[in-house]
Parts: C-alpha cells; structure tokens; sequence
C-alpha cells in the first residue's frame, strides 16, 4: 500500500488546490479534494464544484484539525533533517488517506463481487477495524498519510542540498495561480472558507504550490550532464520496434494450427531477408513500413516502437533481444510464446531522455524517502490518534457545513462514483509545470 516519492506529483494534485487553475476545461470530478469529500467518499456525488456554495458557508476559526487531532495545527509532528510537517498538513494526509483507502475498497468490493464486503458498511464507509491482507486498516492509513507527508520533506530537502529555490518567474507564476484559484472559488472569503474545510493554512498552500516547480527544477537537474543528480541512460534503456508475426490468435489466446504457424515462420523469414537487404539509410523507414502492413501485435504505438528498460514486462526472449543490439541494429529472428518478431532497436529521442531522466530521479528520490522514513523524528502524540474516529468526525464536519450533498445522491455515487474517484489519482497532471509531465 505504500507510494513512493514517484507519486509524488499525484499527491501534490490532490489537494485540490491546483485543479483548474487557469484551466477551465478541467472536470470539477477531477479535483480529487478530500476537503469536500467529494471525490474519495463513495457516498459523495461525483459532480459537485469545488468552489460551490462555499459563499453560503459560514465563517470558521482556527484549524478544522485542531479539535479533531487534539494538536496546535502548527506543532511540528514529522521532521527529518531540520524540515518539518505540521500537524495541519498530517491531518490533511490523514484525511486523505482515509478517504482514497475507502474508495479504493468499495472500488475493489464492485469488482470482486463483494470480496471485502465484511470491510464495508452498507452506507460505503468503511468498518476501520477490519484489516486487509492482514494489516489493520487503520495501520495502512497511518503509513501512506507519513509517507506522504515526508515526500514533501524529502522533495524540499534535496532541492535545497542542490541549491534550488523557486525563481522570480516561479513566483510571479504561483501569484498567478493563486489569483486564478481565488477568481475560481469565487472570492478570498470563499478561498478562505475552502481552506478550512481541507485544514490547510495559506502557509502550508503556498509550500504544497512551490512543490511542483522544485521538482520541475530537479528535473531539469537530472538532464543535465553536468549535475550530480545526472545518471546517463543505461544499456537497458532501449527504444525498440518490432514485427510480430503471431502464433496464437489474439483474441483466444489459443495457439495456431502446426500449417499456420509454419506459414508465419516463412513470413518473418521472408520479411527479414528484405529488411537484411534494405540500404542502412533506408531500413528504418522500411521496417516501419512493414511493421504497419505485416505486424500483429495489437499494443504497438503510434510512436513506432516501445521504450524499455530491465523492469518492463515485455516477455525476457524479447528484452533479451533488445538488449544485445545497438541503435540502428536488426535482430535476426526471436521466438517467444507470442510468436516471431523481428527487432529494430533505435536512437533514443529527446521525449525519451526526458522520461529516463525522470524515472532515475524518482527511483532516486525514492532512496531518499525510504532512508528518511527510517531517521524521522515522529511525535508520540499521532499515537494517540484514533483513525476510525477521526475520520468520521471529520465526515461529519463536512457534511454538517455541506447538507446539500447528504442526499440520495449517496446512493449513485456508491454505486459508480469509485472508479473515476480511485482513477483521478493514478493519472495526474503536474502541477507548476507547462507540459503536464508527471514523470
């Protein structure tokens, strides 16, 4: 159950805070704001406005957490190397947590038929003392709400031990950002009043803002040749098309008559023996060519080929294969329990640099958490903190500022408001960025 700094750009997207943002053709059931319980509640209707009657909302004091938690919203609760989480923004992963465990669930119960039905209540909350695989859920929850929470530490950490801080344009483009959120809510008291109900303060909204322009910085770091967080492109990184003649039908699965399958071997021998011949300044061309008219392999882009590392789950015959050539090179024949292919391993774009140089710093920032998650220093105080309690007063909270969307609605969004609840996590769009790269 737990995410790693990898997800990190997703978890910054789910606060809500960013969604729409000088973009108006965001879906308002994409904000993925456990302030609104909206999204994540399988009792919640999916289509409800962030900003919506957040004028009519009365005016609040203080934190949503502190009554909740039992803690100053301030306290530092997390810490790690001089940095850390206050209480307001542990309660708001805490929140968060919660309300993406259980639509999780209820997504998981739909589609097994019922299979943690004896974790569910009939309403679609969850029952917080059941376990999954063994683990308390509440246990679950308390480890993806520090593990998200100390991302932001880590993030903020290595960016600093590399010097980067956020630019005068990053700035100017955050004030921006925040002036089109406020426009967006309808007004500073409703942006306030929004806050509120996610117990957020404007300190901690501007330093989850500022996260994602770190990382694009970190990014920019891990491209660059001369910097420490640079790791060149290993042999395994391979962009590699293919011809697959198949062996098996596509649909079934079932595997072709002793002829048919003869027939296919003589067509990649036939198919290979042009390619062989092809003049080298034309075989990519050609290979394309042909890998349009003669391959059968159904998930093949339209980017002509696949980028693959040693963790892919390509079938080993081919990866194997991919790996032993060089760019520009053509395989002989390889055979696997698809069928024939013919290999054409290929130059690394641009694009693809990019995306190594974004999954190594991942995987590195990933080190980065995992030592961090063992050397924080963690308050006594969350111990004390009961899950399932929490989570339900601050439900009840919600609903007792939001009547409107305690309504028969609930009924519809168990049924099918899970899936695009669970699915707006797991394809983000980064926020501060300018191409939406999350990667």
């Amino acid at each position: 159950m737990k995410k790693t700094v990898s997800g990190l750009l997703a978890l910054i997207l789910a606060l809500g805070l960013f969604a729409g943002c000088g973009d108006q053709t965001k879906a308002p059931d994409q904000t993925d704001d456990p302030g609104q319980d909206q999204t994540d509640d399988p009792g919640q209707d999916q289509t409800d406005d962030p900003g919506q009657d957040q004028t009519d909302a009365p005016s609040r004091e203080g934190n949503i957490y502190q009554d909740l938690l039992g803690l100053d919203p301030s306290e530092t609760v997390l810490e790690d190397n001089g940095n850390g989480i206050p209480a307001e923004l542990y309660g708001y992963w805490l929140t968060y947590s919660c309300s993406y465990l259980e639509s999780q669930l209820s997504m998981m119960n739909m589609y097994s038929g019922g299979m943690y039905s004896e974790l569910i209540n009939e309403d679609g909350t969850v029952k917080w003392d059941g376990e999954l695989e063994g683990v308390p859920l509440a246990q679950i929850a308390r480890e993806q709400t520090e593990s998200n929470a100390m991302s932001y530490v880590v993030l903020e950490n290595v960016s600093a031990a590399h010097n980067i801080t956020l630019t005068a344009e990053d700035k100017a483009d955050l004030e921006k950002e925040r002036a089109a959120y406020i426009e967006q809510m309808g007004g500073q008291e409703s942006f306030e009043q929004n806050l509120w109900e996610m117990g957020v303060s404007e300190e901690s909204f501007d330093r989850i803002s500022a996260s994602g322009y770190l990382y694009q910085h970190l990014l920019e770091l891990a491209q660059d040749p001369d910097s420490s967080l640079y790791q060149a492109p290993a042999d395994t990184d391979a962009y590699v098309d293919h011809i697959l003649l198949a062996t098996k039908d596509t649909e079934t699965n079932e595997s072709l008559s002793e002829e048919e399958i003869a027939e296919k071997k003589a067509k990649a021998d036939e198919l290979l023996a042009q390619l062989q011949a092809a003049d080298p300044s034309e075989l990519e061309d050609l290979f394309t060519q042909l890998a349009g008219e003669n391959g059968e392999d159904p998930g093949r882009d339209s980017a002509n080929g696949y980028l693959i590392n040693a963790d892919t789950s390509f079938v080993q015959e081919f990866k194997d294969a991919a790996f032993a050539l060089r760019p520009g090179e053509l395989s002989g024949i390889v055979e696997s329990d698809y069928g024939y292919h013919i290999l054409l391993r290929k130059e690394l774009t641009e694009d693809h640099l990019i995306s190594i140089a974004g999954q190594n710093l991942a995987n590195y920032l990933d080190g980065q958490l995992a030592a961090a998650m063992e050397s924080m220093t963690r308050s006594e105080k969350l111990d004390s903190i009961d899950v399932g309690s929490f989570f339900t007063a601050y439900r009840e909270t919600i609903m007792a500022l939001h009547p409107e969307l305690n309504t028969e609605n609930q009924t519809e969004g168990a049924e099918d408001g899970e899936a695009d609840a669970a699915g707006d996590d797991a394809d983000p769009v980064t926020p501060g960025s300018t191409d939406g790269t999350a990667e």
